[in-house]
This record gives structure tokens, sequence and C-alpha cells, in this order.
């Protein structure tokens, strides 16, 4: 393994940001819902995505990992709280 490769591993070990959430998995075509977010939040999330240009994040891979991982450690508590608002009729 070459030494930088060792740096970015070691990078990643100490801030898991951008191996979590500045990833691509989608092609560039816009297959998604539009959604209204907060203008200071866009901003931000815009200049997050404009510092991995390396890693061709997107605005949209942003807030679809960051909601991957929000439903991944939120998930049963999610549910819970689903079921109880939502009771059945019978």
């Amino acid at each position: 393994m070459n030494s930088n490769r060792k740096n970015q591993k070691n990078k990643e070990r100490k801030n898991p940001y951008p191996s979590l959430f500045l990833i691509n998995r989608f092609p560039s075509g816009r297959h998604g819902k539009v959604v209204y977010i907060r203008p200071e939040y866009h901003e931000r999330l815009l200049r997050i995505v404009q510092v991995s240009r390396e890693d061709k994040a997107t605005l949209y891979s942003l807030i679809d990992n960051i909601l991957e991982h929000h439903f991944k450690e939120f998930g049963e508590d999610i549910i819970d709280y689903y079921n109880k608002q939502n009771k059945p009729i019978f």
C-alpha cells in the first residue's frame, strides 16, 4: 500500500465524515423529488460538497447519505414512535 493511501486511511479513521457522507453513489441524472431546505443549510451543504471536488460528491448525494445514516441510526426509534402515534383501528 502506498503512503498516500495509508495517509488517507488514517485521516478517515480520525474523521469518518468524508467516507460516510461525501460519497457519490448516484448517476448525475435527477430521479429524486424536489425538497426545500433552509437557505443557511443549503449554503453550508454546498460549501461542504465543494470541498470534496476530488470525490465528485453532489448536493443530492450528500443529503441522501445524511438521511441514510439518520435512518440507520434512529430507525428503531422512528418505527417505535410511528407505531405509538398510529394505533391500529382494531
